[in-house]
C-alpha cells in the first residue's frame, strides 16, 4: 500500500516510516523541507515539501489532498495534533478509497482539549489533580484565593489554539507564587483562552499506549520516563518498558470507551506519592515520541494500526511484550547531560556510561538505517554553530 506519513521532522514519524517500510509498504513522507530525518530513511520512497500547517492550515490541507491524488496514496497517517486538526475538515474531499488514519474532530477534541478531558474524567470518577478552570486571564482574580499551595501547574486547554487560519502554540508552565501566577496570566497570549491551574503532582510518570477499538484495547504498552530534556521535565530522552498497571489499563478503557474511540492513543498518568493513586495527566490521540520503544519491545503499533484500518482481524493482546528494556535518544540525552553539567549536577563521564548501558536500544540510531542519525547529527551540529555566531 502507499502510505503518506506527515511531519517527517519527528522521531515518531521516523519510527512509523521504518515500521511500515519494513512491512513492504510504499512510504511517502511530508515535511517543511523535502529532506527530513524520516525521509532520509532507506524505507522512505519519497520526501515531499509542504507548507507549515500552523501558518495556513487550509493551504496545507489542500496540498496534502493534491499529493494524495497525484501519488495514488491509500492511507494518510497524520503524526501530530496540528496535522490532524488541519486534515480532518477535508476528510470528505479525499478520494473515496483513501483512509485518513485519525478519529473525527469531535472525538479528538473530547480528549485533546484538556478542560473537556478533565471535566469528563471527573464525571467518570477518574482521579485527576485538583483543578481550577479559567475561561481567560480575567477569570484569575476571582479564583486565586482558592489556591492553597505552590508551585502550581498552568495548562492551556489546547496545545495549539486556532487563530487567523493558523495555530498559536502553547506550553505547560509553572508558577511558584501568586506574583508569578499573575505575571504569567498578564503576559502570555495563550492564557487569553481557556486554561487550568492545577496542583503539582509528585510521583513517577507512566505512559499507557493503546490501539483501541470502540470498547476494547486491541494492543497496549506502557513505559516510564527515566530522563527528560530539560531534566526538570519535558521530552523523554531515556525511557523504559514497564509491566502494565491494571488501574491505568482500566481507567484508559473507561475513558476511551466513553467517547467511542477508534485508533491509537497515549494516556499519561502520574502515581501520586501522597495517596498512591494514578492521576490522569493528559491524552494524545496520535502516535507518541517514544513509539520506537514499543516497536522494539514487540508491539508494532504502526503495522497494527494499518492492519486495523484495512479491516484485518486483530486479536486483543495485553502484556506480551519485553519489559525492562531501555531506549535512548542519543542527542536528546546529550542535551540532558549538558544542562546538568552547566548546573554542576552531573559527573562528566555519566553520558558515556548511560549511552552504552546494556539491554538498551536507540531511538534514531540504527546501524541498518544510519542516514537518519547522520542527518540528525548534522542538523544538531549546525544549530550549535549558529548559536556561537
Amino acid at each position: 500500500m502507499k502510505i503518506l506519513i506527515t511531519d517527517g521532522e519527528g522521531r515518531s514519524s521516523l519510527a512509523a516510516t521504518r515500521s511500515l517500510g519494513k512491512k513492504g509498504h510504499d512510504i511517502f513522507v511530508t515535511g517543511l523541507r523535502r529532506k527530513t530525518i524520516s525521509s532520509q530513511s532507506r524505507y522512505c520512497s519519497k520526501g515531499i515539501h509542504v507548507p507549515d500547517s500552523s501558518v495556513d492550515c487550509l493551504v496545507y490541507a489542500q496540498i496534502i489532498c493534491e499529493i494524495t491524488i497525484r501519488e495514488g496514496i491509500d492511507i494518510i497517517l497524520p503524526m501530530t495534533e496540528q496535522s490532524i486538526y488541519a486534515l480532518n475538515p477535508i476528510r470528505l474531499q479525499l478520494p473515496e478509497n483513501v483512509i485518513l488514519a485519525c478519529p473525527e474532530s469531535d472525538k479528538i477534541t473530547a480528549l485533546s482539549d484538556k478542560v473537556k478531558l478533565y471535566q469528563l474524567a471527573e464525571k467518570l470518577g477518574i482521579a485527576i489533580p485538583k483543578t481550577l478552570y479559567l475561561e481567560n486571564e480575567k477569570s484569575l482574580p476571582a479564583l486565586i484565593g482558592q489556591i492553597k499551595s505552590f508551585p502550581v501547574v498552568i495548562k492551556p486547554s489546547l496545545s495549539r489554539v486556532a487563530v487567523d487560519g493558523g495555530f498559536l502554540k502553547t506550553t505547560v508552565t509553572y508558577a511558584r507564587s501568586v506574583h508569578e501566577l499573575e505575571k504569567q496570566y498578564a503576559g502570555n497570549p495563550a492564557l487569553a483562552f481557556p486554561s487550568m491551574v492545577q496542583e503539582k503532582i509528585v510521583g513517577p510518570g507512566t505512559g499507557l499506549f493503546s490501539l483501541y477499538d470502540k470498547n476494547q484495547h486491541l494492543a497496549v504498552f506502557s513505559h516510564q520516563r527515566l530522563r527528560e530534556k530539560p531534566p526538570s521535565g519535558g521530552v523523554s530522552v531515556v525511557s523504559a518498558s514497564v509491566p502494565l498497571d491494571k488501574e491505568m489499563v482500566m481507567v484508559s478503557d473507561k475513558l476511551l470507551r466513553s467517547v467511542n474511540w477508534s485508533g491509537v492513543a497515549m494516556i499519561e498518568f502520574k502515581r501520586d506519592v501522597r495517596d498512591g493513586r494514578a492521576k490522569l495527566m493528559e491524552v494524545n490521540g496520535r502516535f507518541w515520541g517514544t513509539l520506537q520503544l514499543a516497536i522494539s519491545c514487540g508491539v508494532d503499533f504502526p503495522a497494527l494500526l494499518v492492519d486495523y484500518l484495512q479491516g484485518k482481524k486483530i486479536h486483543p493482546m495485553q502484556s506480551n511484550y519485553k519489559t525492562g528494556h531501555e531506549m535512548k535518544w542519543i542527542l536528546g540525552l546529550l542535551d540532558h547531560f549538558l544542562i546538568l553539567l552547566k548546573n554542576r549536577e552531573m559527573r562528566k563521564n555519566a553520558f558515556v556510561s548511560d549511552v552504552f548501558k546494556r539491554d538498551a536500544s536507540f531511538d534514531v540510531f540504527d546501524s541498518n538505517d544510519i542516514a537518519p542519525f547522520v542527518w540528525e547529527l548534522r542538523e544538531y551540529l549546525g544549530s550549535l554553530w549558529l548559536k556561537k555566531k
